[in-house]
């Protein structure tokens, strides 16, 4: 990696970096002074699968395809308490305490678009200008911007970041921290499937029909407008942990396609426990089906990807197509939307239809 000219910030940040560090100013360091050695996470070193973070990475890596990409990371608590941020700089982790904020606008888990950190240890500092992006799925994008490196006797170093703040909570919004005790009898194969050994394991099992809760199926009916007899000829399970599961109940069938609904569950008491799930739409676009309804749904089990297909007409020359990833939390995110408006006989694959969004 290489440092570069610092680029232009919020005025009031730059004043923060100042004042709180006049010892900088007085010894800046000749031009010939090492550079600062900034290094990369390795992915492993981030666990990102508890509660919410906000990570940057290089601007020109991938978390999703480059084992090193991560640069700066922040964990964030309840009420959005912020916990050090981390960076790594030769073989050492350096930890910053977010000490100022500025931008016209303010973010969730209060985020702004710029921000100051001052480090536990000396006197260096980090400051973040970057533009932020409210995406589907309450996850907020860094779609480009800086971090700005300054340390003592080392000039400035600057790197192009892009980055996400996301919330990954394992278990179910609607399950408590601290479950009841499952039931003293054997759990049917219908509520878990005898091979789960823990939320890692995402495994496809049937669901009866008469496994399916009556209040489930009343609520469906009476906010979705689906069918109760669909319903109940039963569901598909997706084990999320020993204790949750995403479950898939088809809603309504037509004469060339169907939607379905997703709930996760409380798999020890279903009927107790259960949160019928959401699917976004991009911005200024209104799903074809209700928000709590996928139609046509079908799954890359390997990667947790569902993908749905809504056709304008049975010759299926227009409609859309949506992808949706799923969340340790059992929620998803949308991920990529395709539309083709325009029914005009010509019958294309749907994976081919004008991108209409995709989240990068």
């Amino acid at each position: 990696m290489t440092g570069h000219g610092v680029s232009r910030l919020s005025q009031a940040l730059v004043w923060a970096a100042v004042l709180a560090a006049p010892a900088l100013a007085q010894n800046a360091p000749a031009p010939a002074a090492p550079k600062i050695d900034l290094k990369l996470f390795e992915n492993a070193e981030v666990d990102r699968s508890k509660g919410c973070s906000f990570a940057l990475w290089q601007a020109n890596r991938n978390p999703e395809r480059d084992r090193y990409a991560y640069i700066f990371v922040e964990n964030i608590g309840r009420n959005s308490v912020r916990e050090n941020a981390r960076i790594k700089v030769g073989n050492e982790v350096i930890t910053f305490r977010r000490t100022a904020v500025g931008g016209a606008q303010e973010f969730g888990n209060k985020t702004f678009p710029n921000a100051l950190y001052k480090a536990e240890k000396d006197a260096s500092y980090l400051i973040l200008d970057l533009k932020l992006v409210a995406a589907p799925g309450e996850v907020l994008e860094a779609e480009s911007g800086t971090m700005t490196v300054i340390r003592p006797g080392f000039p400035p170093f600057v790197a192009e970041v892009k980055g996400e703040l996301g919330c990954n909570i394992p278990t179910p919004a609607s399950t408590p921290a601290t479950p009841p005790p499952p039931p003293a009898q054997k759990r049917s194969e219908a509520q878990v499937p005898a091979t789960i050994a823990g939320p890692a394991i995402f495994e496809k099992y049937k669901v009866p029909g008469n496994k399916i809760p009556r209040g489930m199926i009343a609520l469906a009916e009476q906010k979705m407008s689906c069918v109760a007899n669909v319903m109940r000829r039963g569901a598909t399970g997706y084990a999320m942990s020993e204790e949750s599961a995403l479950w898939e109940i088809p809603c309504d069938n037509f004469v060339y396609q169907g939607h379905s609904v997703f709930a996760i569950v409380y798999t020890p008491d279903p009927a107790k426990q259960f949160e019928f799930v959401m699917f976004d739409a991009p911005k200024g676009k209104t799903r074809s089906t209700d928000a709590n309804q996928l139609m046509t749904p079908s799954w890359d089990m390997k990667n947790q990807i569902v993908t749905g297909l809504s056709l304008g007409r049975a010759q299926g020359d227009c409609g859309t197509l949506e992808r949706h990833k799923l969340g340790a939390d059992g929620h998803f995110t949308l991920i990529e939307y395709r539309e083709k408006e325009n029914c005009d006989g010509k019958t294309t694959p749907p994976q081919s239809w004008p991108l209409v969004y995709q989240r990068r």
